[in-house]
């Protein structure tokens, strides 16, 4: 999906407007696992997570982890 959208921006078939006016549009992924081992980590990466918080966790690892994907000002209106 990713793909197909920033190719349709990249070509102007659709405005970055219609997608949140960026110009790379991107759908965070994040895991959770039980697994911490590096090599976990390692193979979400790889295959295009962007992070994972493994089990069991805390709140804050949580907000930690998905925090960085929102705006700044939607974040303060969150916590």
């Amino acid at each position: 999906m990713e793909t197909e959208v920033n190719g349709l921006i990249k070509s102007g078939e659709a405005s970055s407007e219609m997608h949140g006016n960026v110009a790379h549009w991107h759908i965070p992924i994040v895991a959770m696992t039980a697994d911490v081992i590096q090599a976990t980590h390692e193979e979400c990466v790889r295959c295009g997570m962007d992070d994972y918080v493994s089990k069991p966790f805390e709140e804050e690892q949580i907000y930690s982890a998905v925090a960085h994907f929102f705006e700044p000002d939607k974040v303060d209106s969150i916590s």
